[in-house]
């Protein structure tokens, strides 16, 4: 989920928005929320394929006027209409609330974690160092994703579905107690 914190331009914009609005959102069972978009979501995918008659050519500027469609105002209604529900569940229920409860994308970042853990591929990850943990909490309250990162570097196992890697933790943690390691997922 490195895209996430990364490179996503909604994480962005909910960072710019958590400046404002600085409160965890719930998370918890309503992460849930996320799958039962993207469930129908993709089944419609697939399904407007197979009833297409499946992909002869993939074109990313299909029907776009002058490659992007910029030149038209009314290009820009889903555009806003999307930067308008990031911003207003962000500041409504908390950091990254669009990407708990309502992004498409988050799923297919969770099955590919989980897929890469199951075959212990190796990738950027974060190592915990219990021993070096004095329990201040501001690993807790720098984490975008409102996880209880406090909790995770005392089970020395710092993974967790809804982490984006951003690293917030690591440069928050005065005794450098988590860190950036690239691997396979070991589990104590």
């Amino acid at each position: 989920r490195v895209f996430c914190s990364w490179l996503c331009p909604g994480g962005g914009l909910q960072d710019c928005c958590s400046v404002i609005v600085d409160k965890k959102a719930k998370g918890g069972k309503l992460n849930w929320i996320k799958y039962f978009i993207w469930i129908p979501w993709v089944f419609f995918i697939v399904y407007a394929a197979i009833w297409a008659g499946g992909y002869n050519v993939i074109d990313f500027i299909y029907q776009t006027d002058h490659g992007v469609s910029i030149s038209n105002i009314y290009s820009y209604i889903v555009y806003y209409a999307f930067v308008g529900l990031i911003t207003i569940l962000s500041l409504t229920l908390g950091k990254r609330a669009f990407c708990h409860y309502v992004c498409w994308m988050a799923p297919f970042m969770v099955l590919g974690t989980k897929i890469k853990n199951l075959l212990n591929y190796p990738s950027l990850n974060l190592k915990a160092d219990k021993d070096k943990c004095n329990k201040c909490g501001i690993c807790n309250r720098k984490c975008p994703m409102s996880i209880d990162v406090c909790g995770h570097v005392k089970k020395k196992d710092l993974y967790d579905a809804e982490c984006i890697l951003c690293g917030e933790c690591v440069d928050g943690c005065p005794k450098k107690a988590i860190k950036y390691s690239f691997g396979t997922r070991k589990r104590d």
